[in-house]
């Protein structure tokens, strides 16, 4: 069980109205092992949790992932980011 964390500038309301949020750089294959997503705000205040969509996520030509969810609701949290990073798994 592999909870993919993700960290946006987007808007968390429109991503969670969209049940997708944008495209990520996610390793070939690592979408088998995804079961859970966290979207976080840059502010690391609130997120996103939700269960990841298989069926509905894809790679874009460029092999980036689109990241597809269900489930999701939007909570307040306190999550810290080490350097650039805006993505990890958990």
């Amino acid at each position: 069980m592999t909870t993919l964390q993700i960290r946006t500038r987007d808007n968390l309301l429109d991503l969670l109205l969209k049940g997708q949020s944008a495209d990520w750089k996610v390793g070939q294959g690592k979408e088998q092992e995804i079961t859970y997503v966290e979207i976080v705000n840059f502010a690391g205040s609130q997120r996103i949790e939700a269960k990841f969509d298989p069926e509905n996520s894809y790679r874009l030509d460029n092999g980036r992932l689109v990241v597809a969810f269900t489930d999701g609701r939007i909570v307040n949290c306190q999550v810290s980011f080490d350097a650039q990073n805006s993505l990890r798994y958990l």
